[in-house]
């Protein structure tokens, strides 16, 4: 099984594979015994990538039937009560803030494709991991190393590639079914610069280096400033929307007004921590819809096709579902707990303690150092 997902390193394996299997059925074809798999997860997030990817899939679809290769493109997703959208906007679910918690990466892109592994009976998974894309990288490649190349049940042909390589490769050898100017366009609008021009880059490149920088999903809030997102969004305007939306859904989860102070469960938590309530899903929803409406309409004045947030009907549906049945249900996370001057929190670093913390969104009129002594002690009492 090939892993590809449209990106710089995935194309160069993918290209890299084909090439040989081209070879083989041409000089010995006896060798292409088994069957392969180019496997692609649909997250419906990717929007930068993922219209080009499409392009590119169909002309690797066709040089695969012109050579007659036994290889089959295997498209996954997620059911919709996984997706990004649904556990968002209809569960309340905290935004991946981190590398670290990136729960959607699990969801919408290793669960499907496992499921896929194992309906096929996979024998080998081929990835385009590199050890110089990060030390994080580094490390968790060496950790599963059995040789050079391989780990116990992965191919890593490109894992000594420096990106130099890889633009290079791209450069003079461009893809079996194509050239790579599209791809290096791409990542030119969403970084400001290299694409397909030689540089300088070795093993201690950066992951945040311009000709590096990963693109794919222009929502996911895990960085806090998206810096290849507005990028790409200046040369596609019809994307813009959808940088302004991330940027609303990162204040919305930092207001402590839109979190529930309560589990799903019931088990009740801290002002400002918990389940994004179902006031502050609804409010969320609004502006969904609103930059969707945006999106098709720029879409349209630049004719190309409109990137939909909530992409079917049946998803529309179990998010207002789960509303719902989270009114009916745990009606506790339908709104935050009203707080007066002042709320408890824990002291950081502590596991006991707790601290009083002036609610500044009381009352704005009122300068904190204008607080009466009164007030405290009722706070005490």
């Amino acid at each position: 099984m090939i892993a590809y997902s449209g990106g710089k390193d995935s194309t160069v394996t993918t290209d890299l594979m084909l090439k040989n299997m081209k070879q083989l059925k041409i000089y010995n074809p006896s060798e292409l015994t088994r069957e392969v798999y180019i496997t692609t997860a649909q997250t419906h997030l990717d929007f930068v990538t993922d219209p080009l990817k499409q392009t590119e899939l169909s002309k690797i679809r066709r040089f695969i039937e012109d050579n007659e290769l036994p290889v089959k493109i295997v498209e996954v997703s997620a059911p919709i009560e996984k997706s990004f959208m649904y556990l968002v906007l209809g569960r309340g679910y905290p935004l991946p803030k981190s590398r670290m918690n990136r729960w959607y990466t699990a969801r919408l892109k290793i669960d499907p494709s496992q499921q896929e592994h194992k309906e096929i009976n996979l024998m080998l998974t081929v990835t385009g991991v590199r050890l110089s894309e990060s030390a994080e990288r580094r490390n968790n490649i060496e950790n599963r190393q059995v040789s050079e190349y391989f780990s116990e049940k992965e191919f890593m042909p490109i894992v000594n590639f420096t990106l130099d390589d890889i633009w290079s490769y791209l450069v003079r050898e461009g893809m079996c079914w194509g050239d790579a100017e599209a791809l290096g366009q791409l990542y030119k609008e969403a970084t400001g610069e290299c694409g397909l021009r030689q540089r300088k880059a070795g093993a201690g490149e950066k992951n945040d280096d311009p000709c590096g920088a990963r693109t794919g999903c222009i929502i996911c809030p895990v960085v806090t400033i998206d810096k290849s997102s507005q990028k790409f969004a200046k040369h596609n305007p019809w994307l813009q929307p959808y940088v302004g939306l991330r940027n609303l859904m990162i204040e919305m989860y930092k207001d402590p007004r839109n979190k529930a102070g309560r589990k799903r469960d019931g088990t009740v938590l801290e002002y400002g921590y918990g389940t994004f309530t179902v006031k502050a899903r609804m409010k969320l929803y609004e502006a969904v819809r609103q930059a969707e409406q945006e999106n098709e309409e720029l879409a349209r004045m630049h004719g190309v096709e409109q990137q939909k947030l909530i992409y079917s009907q049946e998803l529309d549906e179990l998010i207002h579902q789960q509303w719902e049945e989270d009114l009916r249900e745990c009606p506790w996370v339908e709104d935050a707990a009203e707080v007066g001057r002042f709320y408890e929190t824990k002291i950081k670093g502590l596991q006991v303690g707790y601290q009083l913390i002036w609610n500044y969104l009381y009352d704005t009129s009122e300068p904190i150092e204008q607080i009466k002594k009164t007030d405290l002690c009722q706070v005490n009492d």
